[in-house]
C-alpha cells in the first residue's frame, strides 16, 4: 500500500473510534469554520486569535462584533452560527463517535444563534440544550435560530 494511503487509513481509524468527552477538559469538540468581521475566541484569560480551523473547546466564548460573525461545527457535525455582537460559550460537550451519546449545552448570552443539529440531536433529542439569559432551550427539530436581545449580563453562564 503506498504511503498516502497508510496515513489517510491510519488518520481515519485514529478518529473513528475515539470518543470525545470534554467537559472541563482541553479536549476539541469542534473547529471554527468561517469568520467575518472582528470575532474574538476568549479560553480562560487568553484571547486566542481566529482563523478557520481553529480548535474549539468546553468553555470557550466566542465575541462577534457589530461587524462579526463566525461558524463553527462540532465534532457531531452540529453547526453553530453566531451573528453580529453576539456571545456565545459552549459550555457543555460530549459526543461518543461510537454510540453517537452524550451531550450539548449552548449558552447564547447575547446576540443571534443558527443551529443545525448533528448527531447528538437525532439520537437523543433531550441531550442538545441552548440557554439564553432568560430562558433555557430543549432542541426538538434539525433548524433553528435563538435570538437574545437586551442588556443581560455577560457573565458565567
Amino acid at each position: 500500500m503506498p504511503a498516502r494511503s497508510w496515513s489517510c487509513a491510519l488518520a481515519s481509524l485514529a478518529g473513528a473510534a475515539a470518543p470525545v468527552f470534554a467537559q472541563g477538559s482541553a479536549e476539541t469538540i469542534g473547529s471554527i469554520k468561517r469568520l467575518q468581521g472582528v470575532v474574538t475566541l476568549q479560553r480562560g484569560a487568553q484571547s486566542v486569535p481566529l482563523r478557520p480551523g481553529t480548535a474549539v473547546q468546553v468553555g470557550d466564548r466566542l465575541i462577534t462584533a457589530t461587524d462579526g460573525a463566525v461558524g463553527l461545527t462540532l465534532s457531531d457535525d452540529t453547526r453553530l452560527t453566531a451573528g453580529p455582537s453576539s456571545t456565545l460559550v459552549i459550555s457543555e460537550f460530549s459526543f461518543d463517535t461510537s454510540t453517537h451519546e452524550g451531550g450539548l449545552l449552548a449558552s447564547l448570552l447575547r446576540g443571534t444563534l443558527h443551529v443545525v443539529t448533528g448527531s447528538l440531536a437525532k439520537q437523543a433529542p433531550l441531550s442538545v440544550n441552548v440557554q439564553t439569559p432568560h430562558a433555557r432551550l430543549g432542541v426538538r427539530g434539525t433548524e433553528f435560530i435563538v435570538d437574545a436581545r437586551g442588556n443581560a449580563a455577560e457573565g458565567t453562564p
